[in-house]
Parts: C-alpha cells; sequence; structure tokens
C-alpha cells in the first residue's frame, strides 16, 4: 500500500495504436532518463552521507545488492564505501539501480499492464513459438496486442494497478538509504516524480510491444574497458600513481549507468535481406583508471558481499553493556543457587505430602531466570552475520 495517492500521469496512449518512429523512442527514453536523474539528485543523491556508519550495511534487500553488483565496482583504490557516501557516485549508481529495475520489472513484460487471461496467452504464445525467427514472432505478437488494446480503449486494464505497485516497492528498496542520508522518498513530492517515471516507463513497453521492430538492452558490466561507443558521464580522479606509472593504464567502468538501447527491423532495401538497427540511447558509464589487462586489474578487489561482512565484523562492539548484563545474569544465578539450596533443605526435612509445594518457590525461580536471560539476548546480542533482507513483496503484487 502507498504512503499516499499520487495522481495518473497524462500519457498520450491514444497514440500507441499509430507507428511511433525510432526518434520518439530516442527522445522518450532521453526523458525517462532525464527524471530518473532528477529524482536522485533532488532525493536521495542531494546529501551529504553524515553517518559514519556504512551505508553498504543498512538493510538493504537482497535484490538491491544484487543490481548494485551488477551496476558497480570500486575504482581502482578498491574502495566501495565511497559509491554511496559521495554524491555524484551515490546519484550515478542509483541511476543504474532505477533503471534496471524498470528493465527487469516493466520493459521485460509482453505487454505491461494486461490483463491474467492476456499475459496468459501471450507467454503461451511466446513459448510456443521459442523456435520462430524473432522479427515473426514479434511482429505476432504486436498484432495481438493491437487487437487487445483496441478492445480495452487503447489502455490495458491493470496499467495504473501495476505503476502503483511497482512505484511502491522501489521506495521500498531505497527506504533504508533514503533514512540513512536523507530525502524522504515516500513524501507526496518524490513519490509523484516516481509514480510519473514508472508510467512513462509502462507506456514505452506498450509501445515496444505494438512494434514489429526487436528492442534490445545490452548493459556495459563494470570493469570493462571503456570504448569511444560509449558516453562518459563523470570519471574517478583517485589513481594509484605509482601504479600508474610502472605499469600501462586505460580508462574502465566503474558504474553502469544506462544501458545501450537498439531497435532492430527486417531490412528490405537491395536485392538481400538484412537487419538495420537504429540506437535509441548508448550506454552512460561512469569511468576510473585501471591497469590495462583485465586479470590485473581485478586482484585485490573485494566483492559486495566480501566488503559488507568485513565492516560488520569490524565494527565497535558495545562492550559496557555485554558487561553489566553479564554481571547481572552471574548475580542472579548466584542469588536463585543459594535460594534453591535452602529450599531443598528445607525440602528434605517435610512429609512426602507437602514436598510438591516446596518446589513451586524453586520452580518459579527458574522460569525467572529462563525469562531474564531472554531479555539479556534480545538486548545484548552482537549480530556479526552478514544477511540480505527479504522485504516479503513481489514485483507482480
Amino acid at each position: 500500500m502507498s504512503p499516499v495517492n499520487p495522481t495518473q500521469r497524462t500519457l498520450p496512449f491514444s497514440s500507441l495504436l499509430k507507428s511511433i518512429p525510432d526518434e520518439s523512442h530516442e527522445k522518450t527514453f532521453a526523458m525517462l532518463h532525464t527524471e530518473i536523474t532528477e529524482f536522485i539528485k533532488n532525493g536521495i543523491g542531494k546529501k551529504i552521507a553524515s553517518t559514519s556508519r556504512s551505508l553498504w550495511t543498512l538493510k538493504h534487500s537482497a535484490e538491491f545488492l544484487s543490481l548494485a553488483t551488477m551496476v558497480a565496482r570500486p575504482g581502482a583504490d578498491g574502495n566501495w564505501e565511497k559509491l554511496l557516501g559521495s554524491r555524484p557516485y551515490r546519484c550515478a549508481l542509483l541511476t543504474g539501480v532505477v533503471m534496471m529495475l524498470l528493465e527487469k520489472h516493466v520493459f521485460s513484460d509482453l505487454l505491461f499492464g494486461a490483463g491474467e487471461e492476456q499475459a496468459e496467452v501471450l507467454r503461451m504464445e511466446d513459448s510456443s513459438m521459442v523456435n520462430v525467427e524473432g522479427f515473426r514472432r514479434s511482429a505476432l505478437r504486436a498484432d495481438t496486442n493491437r487487437v487487445y488494446l483496441e478492445a480495452t480503449g487503447g489502455i490495458p486494464p491493470l496499467f495504473w494497478k501495476r505503476v502503483d505497485s511497482i512505484t511502491a516497492q522501489i521506495t521500498e528498496l531505497l527506504t533504508p538509504l533514503s533514512a540513512a542520508v536523507g530525502g524522504e522518498i515516500a513524501s507526496p513530492s518524490p513519490y509523484q516524480a516516481l509514480h510519473d517515471i514508472v508510467a512513462l516507463a509502462g507506456w514505452l513497453n506498450i509501445a515496444m510491444r505494438l512494434s514489429p521492430k526487436i528492442t534490445t538492452f545490452e548493459w556495459v558490466q563494470p570493469g570493462e574497458a571503456y570504448r569511444h561507443s560509449f558516453v562518459s558521464v563523470g570519471e574517478d580522479k583517485q589513481t594509484n600513481t605509482a601504479s600508474s606509472e610502472a605499469r600501462r593504464v586505460r580508462a574502465r567502468v566503474m558504474i553502469s549507468t544506462t544501458p545501450k538501447i537498439t531497435r532492430h527491423v527486417r531490412s528490405s532495401k537491395g536485392f538481400f535481406g538484412g537487419t538495420e538497427t537504429y540506437d535509441v540511447m548508448k550506454p552512460l558509464v561512469f569511468t576510473y583508471t585501471g591497469r590495462f589487462r583485465d586479470w590485473e586489474d581485478s586482484v585485490g578487489v573485494s566483492s559486495l558481499q566480501g566488503h559488507v561482512r568485513s565492516r560488520l565484523l569490524s565494527s565497535p562492539i558495545p562492550l559496557l553493556p555485554l558487561l553489566v548484563n553479564a554481571v547481572r545474569l552471574l548475580a542472579l544465578a548466584c542469588l536463585v543457587g543459594v535460594f534453591g539450596l535452602v529450599v531443598f533443605g528445607a525440602w528434605s526435612c517435610v512429609p512426602g505430602a507437602y514436598r510438591e509445594m516446596m518446589l513451586l518457590p524453586i520452580r518459579l525461580s527458574f522460569r525467572g531466570l529462563k525469562w531474564w536471560l531472554g531479555v539479556i539476548v534480545r538486548h545484548g546480542e552482537v549480530n556479526t552475520r552478514y544477511s540480505m533482507v527479504n522485504t516479503g513483496w513481489s514485483w507482480t503484487g
């Protein structure tokens, strides 16, 4: 359930039944990227982290940590902390995370917002034609979706329900970080901005699924050597001077902010058939200066999971509370032991008929000791285990 009631963004659904040129897709994806960037910069990426605690050890979901490793890695210094602690890195990383979330949970749908029956028809149709040539399969899917949307008035029946659900789930995914650095992602204005972003992505999905053209998303892998076909949006200036002088170096990808998005269509020019492509979006990346060879560059860089474990293990342990609780437990155990011996001595001198009554205080004493031990464990335990928190919701809810 969303914390606010966002308004539904005005989108040109009526234009979807017409052929949308590649240039319009390019402009709309550029608009989507701009809105995501502004959403991050004006929210979670607006403030410098003031906490001394590692931002990677917050109660992030497993999906957030997984996505972070897919779009980012530390530079030559191997410092994971700066990727969330520094504003420019945090903005680039979270933009990549949101873009990848939209690709996984919006753009990958065969028709975003379709009813359950239509979604099942599309799945069965796509599965049954797995060996059919891609353009034929895409064209047939487009025809099926077009007929379906003509019957539903141009808008999939579950479109806004899906937008509400995914917006709430992205908000929950980013809440641990927004609570630590500020940004109030769940407040009305940021939530409305995110709701508009998801709605625009859903509209783009329908535009793609009504076209016989095939749209592909290709992500640049963190650590990959920089190419001229990439667009650099920033550079990590911190390099190892000694290493740079002793070895050949090259620019490498530290954060992959957007994927390469390409539209493919069957070519009918000339006597021979082929494929024409149109680059809708070039991959935007944040770079660092790394070593020339791939294996050399990866040496000494810990995984995100390993980094989180090391940060948890190196976090300061509150020794004083533990010592106080231990003294309390020891004193309580001594009192219970002395009291038990006194009662046991008296119990041995009493007739058998009254012995059951004499055992009652001992039982109550041990129950009290068990309860107090539970209180100490709950409030004095130091958790050094690394775990990924499952938020318990589904992206298809």
